[in-house]
């Protein structure tokens, strides 16, 4: 048999264990695939709308936010910047709202989306520091990728991709203007759209070590550098660039206090979005523009927020719900109940490994006196001595079922 003191080191080993696969499994079979939640907000009837799957069969829910319910061709006419192409399918374009008339190819040209998930962010999601700085005027029709990459040490540093070498030249050249405009090494941050499959490109951001942000672009070969009037104290966390054929706006930007502004390509214009309790590190956040309002939607799994803005980005409307995928299951209190904890290894919201203690309340208590009774029961049929194996009693009781199974099939020493 195997001693002691190895008996509660293989206890514990396994306690750990089960503790991250136990969960993990349960999980797997109890939880209902169930989408988040569809809002917007409606120009034609002025309120927010919304759509989501309750229970299983494709089980639809379409309301307005004052319970009024709707059948799904409707919710599309309410909401018709979405679904445009359908309004053009059923003739319902052009269209009058607000004493504007708005035809297929207007509503295609004012709409945008812009999306930030907090895996999106950068310090939320490993990656190696090199990238590609494409040429913004190609003189072909297509973006491509260049032939080296660039890092920022003390330097902005390129590398030739075929050799694996510095490239002196081009290293020189485009640290020397960087330096002229001002930029002082380290970078804190480096954001760009990594990808040629974009209308054109607008290069990337750069905050220097001071916090001054810098927009670098590489034109004709040659580099271009402009100092933003970003302040250099806002706290810049991060930037998500994202072109767009309006080239109205550059993309988002993420501070330190959690707000988001857009970087306007009006001589780089801050505008901040009134957003009321958003949570970067645990929120997906959308932002759809149509050509009358602008509509920021953001949620975690348990609520979702929404605020309607004009075209200035003046909030005239604010609405926010708990999703059904965010209501408390009979699966989720009995998790509670039968998991006092549980190691958490993975996050939707990061890309890093995670190795968290959850635990799950009150509830559990439920779980571990169960489990002490099923131990007694056990151990009476085992003819097990209480004064010898009571270390076995203390183990599950802190440990509820995870104890109760390691000390069952790990036998003591007779």
């Amino acid at each position: 048999m195997v001693p002691k003191l190895a008996r509660y080191a293989l206890i514990v080993l396994a306690i750990v264990v089960m503790s991250v696969y136990l969960p993990f499994l349960y999980h797997k079979v109890s939880e209902k695939k169930v989408g988040k939640t569809q809002l917007f907000f409606s120009p034609v009837i002025k309120k927010f709308v919304f759509r989501e799957m309750v229970g299983e069969g494709h089980k639809f829910v379409t309301q307005d936010e004052s319970g009024n319910d709707y059948d799904r061709m409707t919710f599309e006419t309410l909401i018709p910047f979405v679904y445009y192409k359908n309004m053009d399918l059923w003739g319902k374009l052009p269209m009058t709202i607000d004493g504007r008339t708005f035809d297929k190819q207007t509503i295609k040209e004012n709409r945008q989306v812009f999306e930030l998930k907090p895996r999106m962010i950068a310090d939320r999601s490993p990656r190696i520091q090199v990238f590609p700085l494409l040429e913004s005027e190609p003189g072909v029709t297509r973006l491509r990728f260049p032939e080296d990459a660039f890092r920022m040490t003390d330097r902005m540093e390129f590398i030739n991709v075929d050799t694996n070498t510095v490239d002196e030249d081009l290293t020189g050249k485009f640290t020397d203007a960087m330096k002229k405009a001002g930029v002082v090494f380290p970078a804190r941050l480096t954001a760009g759209r990594v990808s040629i499959l974009k209308p054109f490109d607008e290069g990337f951001f750069v905050v220097d070590v001071n916090g001054c942000t810098y927009h670098v672009k590489r034109v004709k070969g040659e580099p271009v550098v402009v100092k933003t009037p970003i302040p250099s104290d806002l706290g810049i966390r991060n930037i998500k660039v994202m072109e767009n054929k309006k080239k109205e706006i550059y993309g988002m930007l993420l501070t330190n206090k959690g707000d988001i502004h857009l970087i306007t390509c009006d001589d780089y214009r801050l505008i901040k979005l009134p957003l009321m309790d958003y949570n970067p590190d645990i929120m997906d956040l959308k932002l759809l523009i149509n050509p009358l309002y602008r509509t920021a939607v953001y949620s975690d799994d348990h609520t979702i927020h929404a605020v309607a803005m004009d075209s200035q980005y003046r909030p005239i409307s604010r609405y926010q719900r708990v999703m059904f995928s965010g209501r408390t299951t009979m699966a989720d209190t009995v998790f509670k109940a039968l998991f006092p904890f549980w190691i958490k290894t993975t996050d939707k919201t990061s890309s890093y490994l995670q190795f968290d203690l959850v635990w799950n309340g009150w509830l559990a208590l439920i779980g571990i006196a169960l489990s002490l009774l099923i131990a007694v029961v056990i151990m009476h049929l085992r003819k097990f001595r209480f004064k010898r194996d009571w270390p076995d009693f203390v183990v599950i009781m802190f440990t509820g079922i995870y104890g109760l199974i390691a000390v069952t099939i790990i036998d003591p020493e007779q």
